[in-house]
């Protein structure tokens, strides 16, 4: 019975989301809790419980973090279709708080947040920003590189690669610059939610509990937020059409 060889392993969407698997536990807790990326903002305020916090949440072990995502990607099985973003969030975050591990830390670090100037809260969600897109610089980098390694997946690898970068658009579009009003925080929130949504598809879909075509169908709904742009960059437009078709 024929197995597969090590270049078809390699240069797969699994194996890309295996090897950076740390990564993407890393920004779905900074998309929960923006302040996960705050230490030196926090550094002179009274946050020692919230320091303690994002210590023990960003320093799990690996089986701690496996176990956590394992546990949210359970509740992003089912697609999502029109759905009120913020309301989304709030039902996974009463998810975590039915574990008592987590409870603590996340309540800790949300509290110390609403604690911050609305400027330190800005500095932070900048922070993380910047933190989150040169994570996922990273891994595009790493989605190009196998692209062209002979046999590659090329389709896995693509929509893995167009959810990230949709995903990236998502939070640049984050209105940071000026004095926010609670609509323009409501933006925020969404978009967040909706970030969190696509970051954990992907982790499900690294699980094997979605598949290719489900993340296909996730690209489809991203266009809700940005109707009138692309998703695919020009310069792959030839490479897009040559692998799918058109």
């Amino acid at each position: 019975m024929p197995t597969n060889s090590p270049v078809d392993n390699y240069a797969n969407g699994y194996s890309v989301l295996n090897d950076f698997s740390s990564e993407i536990y890393r920004e779905t807790m900074r998309l929960f809790r923006p302040i996960t990326s705050g230490e030196n903002v926090i550094r002179h305020t009274r946050a020692g419980i919230a320091k303690r916090s994002i210590d023990q949440m960003m320093n799990l072990s690996y089986q701690q973090q496996d176990a956590f995502l394992d546990f949210l990607t359970e509740l992003v099985i089912e697609k999502k279709r029109d759905e009120e973003w913020e309301k989304f969030m709030k039902s996974l975050i009463d998810k975590i708080y039915t574990k008592s591990q987590f409870k603590i830390q996340f309540e800790a670090l949300e509290n110390q947040f609403m604690k911050l100037t609305e400027n330190q809260q800005k500095q932070i969600l900048i922070l993380s920003i910047n933190k989150m897109n040169a994570s996922i610089d990273g891994i595009r980098r790493e989605i190009n590189t196998r692209l062209w390694i002979e046999k590659a997946k090329t389709l896995e690898l693509l929509a893995i690669d167009q959810v990230l970068y949709f995903f990236q658009n998502l939070i640049n579009s984050i209105p940071l610059t000026k004095k926010l009003s609670d609509q323009q925080w409501n933006k925020i929130n969404r978009r967040i939610g909706f970030g969190v949504y696509l970051v954990l598809r992907l982790e499900a879909f690294r699980r094997k509990k979605i598949n290719l075509d489900d993340l296909n169908e996730d690209l489809s709904l991203s266009r809700m937020f940005e109707p009138t742009e692309t998703i695919i960059k020009p310069s792959e437009y030839e490479l897009a059409l040559e692998v799918f078709g058109g």
